[in-house]
């Protein structure tokens, strides 16, 4: 189980991979804000159905409401409720934008991203290489630093 953000759960619907997205983690519970972005404001886009029938994708309000108050104006409303989520629930948030990040981590959330789920399906043998996968995240334009992030990332996973 896991608490996710709106962001990994379009793209991996985006490229046709929510399947991947539940062998890696089973469950994964999002916040109202999330919900309400994914499959209101995302009706008639790629995974809005499936996030909708809620299967393996859960809906759950956060607690105490107000917690959302307390954080930097720059975080939107989905970030802001899955870092509470992940707070109460003590779970572990995926989530890739840098500055909602950092402010999960200083709250002392463990924060994972899109390229953890990647090595885990590796790792697990569900998926054989990354890089075709990492290919169809940027083609859709999921933006991860190719520097940074995607040239550590392929090594690490010996497909450089």
């Amino acid at each position: 189980m896991i608490v996710s953000d709106t962001g990994p759960i379009i793209v991996f619907a985006r490229i046709g991979r929510l399947p991947l997205l539940q062998q890696v983690v089973e469950t994964v519970i999002i916040p109202d804000a999330v919900y309400d972005e994914l499959v209101i404001g995302g009706r008639g886009r790629p995974g809005a159905g499936a996030i909708s029938q809620g299967e393996w994708i859960q809906r759950e309000s956060i607690g105490d409401p107000n917690a959302t108050q307390h954080f930097p104006n720059i975080l939107e409303q989905g970030e802001r409720e899955a870092i509470v989520l992940a707070q109460e629930r003590q779970a572990t948030l995926l989530l890739d934008d840098q500055r909602a990040r950092q402010e999960a981590e200083n709250r002392g959330v463990e924060v994972v991203g899109v390229l953890w789920v990647l090595s885990e399906a590796k790792r697990r043998g569900f998926v054989t290489e990354v890089r075709p996968i990492i290919d169809e995240l940027l083609a859709v334009g999921y933006w991860l630093h190719p520097e940074r992030l995607v040239r550590p990332f392929l090594e690490e996973m010996g497909e450089v």
